[in-house]
């Protein structure tokens, strides 16, 4: 593909050098990846949170790039063609989409949003394709998985030509959907640009990520734009649809930015209003009940998952497939056979006479669910170990640790990721929040390993022990160093270690 083919896709502001004749085969925003100059690489220039990709200009150069785009003309010169452009991310996106191909068009795109559930919908969405006989690739929190090959997630949503190089990868195996978590983050960065989807589906919008988007207006702002571009289909010309939560009032103002010709299905509990409204929800360890009216007709929906938040994840993924134009019964079947989300509520079991479960709940309002949920279940007592990431919206921790004292019996604050910061410091912002519910039901034990012995230790038959905050994360982020640390492999071991014989 010639240079000037791509180039006409994006908004250039000035060229340097000559781009006559040249060819292009791939585009990257990583030096590493620009492996030759048979490749034929174009060298993206982002601008990163902590430093600038201008600085790998020289290296990308050494490896054969044939162009460099970015935003600051380099006071080197050059010895190929430097396009000048006013946003680098949503250049990186544009190109990608082009030298792909547009994978997203011969794909049928569905992007979850929100702060809570999208990976949980991606598995129940991926399940009821499949029992519809279709296939589907999946990218999100845990991992990628593109068939038979699965990749480790290191974000949510991939950057912009990552993710068109899996489309492509998707169109090649043949996949029917593709199935994405799509982040603030993804959103604000331009990471989606590029792509057209068929269904929008918003979860739910709480406190997270106040350390990029500054407030809870722009957080709002990058998750609408999912549903904004809706009306840009232009190349698929196809219709498109948002599935959205109308109990959460951030969904009621998501309605209302919608253009006219995006068919609307919302869903939800509490407000009667909903297309699609879960009744008579049943809770009970390892399984949810509830009914759903569908085409006039009321519906029974059996879930191996826990708790109630489930519910909104099975009615959010019941609305995308409905608007793909699938029977109730085939997606009721599909949902049935979702038996466990990684580190989603994921219950360790080693034959213990006390329930031990790890989840992801890394928000105040995630905490409030899970527990919620456990406390639903009626265990003898609940004991709560919680941390909270370090480098990240520090507004949340007083939050949780209220959160977390309220619902649990006992409560160990721990450390999650610190990354940077001081783990005690951390600890000391969520213990706050337990001081403020005027509690005093807690220890702090920031070595993680020793918090989560201490819970299982004083644990009695039929209490339930949540370890919250990391999940499916087998890893811990210090300042100086990454270690292996999965809170269910070293459940396991505690509990084997303390006397409790593998099942």
């Amino acid at each position: 593909m010639l240079i000037r083919e791509v180039l006409a896709t994006i908004d250039v502001k000035q060229i340097y050098g000559s781009i006559e004749s040249r060819e292009v085969n791939g585009v990257t925003y990583d030096s590493r990846k620009v492996q030759n100059k048979h490749n034929r690489y174009i060298f993206v220039c982002i601008e990163g949170f902590k430093e600038s990709g201008a600085k790998y200009i020289t290296q990308a150069l050494e490896k054969g790039a044939v162009a460099i785009v970015g935003q600051e003309k380099p006071a080197l010169d050059l010895a190929v063609p430097f396009i000048q452009v006013e946003n680098a991310r949503s250049a990186l996106a544009k190109i990608a989409a082009k030298i792909y191909n547009y994978p997203s068009d011969k794909l049928k795109v569905i992007g979850i949003t929100g702060t809570n559930g999208k990976t949980t919908i991606t598995y129940l969405l991926e399940a009821i394709l499949r029992e519809n006989g279709q296939s589907a690739g999946v990218l999100g929190t845990i991992e990628y998985r593109l068939g038979r090959k699965i990749l480790p997630a290191p974000t949510t949503t991939p950057q912009a030509s990552d993710l068109q190089e899996f489309l492509a990868e998707m169109v090649k195996q043949k996949f029917d959907y593709a199935v994405l978590e799509v982040s603030s983050h993804a959103l604000e960065l331009n990471r989606t640009e590029g792509c057209e989807f068929e269904v929008s589906v918003f979860t739910n919008l709480t406190r997270d990520h106040l350390d990029f988007h500054k407030d809870f207006e722009h957080y709002l702002a990058a998750k609408t734009k999912l549903f904004t571009g809706l009306s840009h289909n232009l190349r698929k010309k196809g219709k498109t649809s948002a599935v959205i939560n109308i109990d959460d009032p951030a969904g009621v103002k998501i309605i209302d930015t919608l253009p006219v010709e995006v068919k609307v299905i919302t869903y939800g509990i509490n407000n009667q209003n909903a297309f699609l409204k879960g009744e008579d929800v049943v809770l009970a360890p390892g399984r949810t009940s509830f009914t759903c009216l569908i085409n006039q007709k009321k519906y029974t929906i059996q879930l191996k998952l826990t708790g109630k938040h489930n519910v909104y994840n099975a009615l959010a993924a019941l609305g995308a497939a409905i608007s793909q134009g699938l029977t109730p019964e085939t997606i009721i079947n599909g949902l049935a056979k979702v038996k466990s989300v990684p580190g989603r509520f994921e219950l360790v079991e080693c034959g213990q006479k006390f329930t031990v479960v790890v989840d992801y709940a890394h928000t105040d309002d995630a905490l409030f669910n899970v527990l919620t949920a456990s406390r639903e279940i009626h265990p003898k007592r609940l004991i709560t170990v919680l941390g909270a990431g370090g480098d990240r919206d520090r507004s949340k921790r007083p939050l949780m640790g209220q959160v977390a004292a309220t619902l649990s019996d006992f409560c160990i604050i721990t450390s999650d990721n610190p990354r940077s910061e001081d783990p005690e410091k951390i600890a000391l912002d969520i213990e706050i929040g337990i001081k403020k519910a005027g509690k005093t039901n807690y220890a702090i034990v920031l070595d993680r390993h020793e918090a989560l012995l201490k819970a299982l230790a004083m644990a009695q038959p039929e209490d339930l022990v949540m370890i919250a905050g990391k999940g499916h994360e087998n890893y811990q982020i210090f300042k100086d160093r990454v270690i292996h640390f999965d809170d269910r492999e070293t459940a396991r071991q505690i509990l084997n270690s303390i006397g409790v014989t593998p099942i």
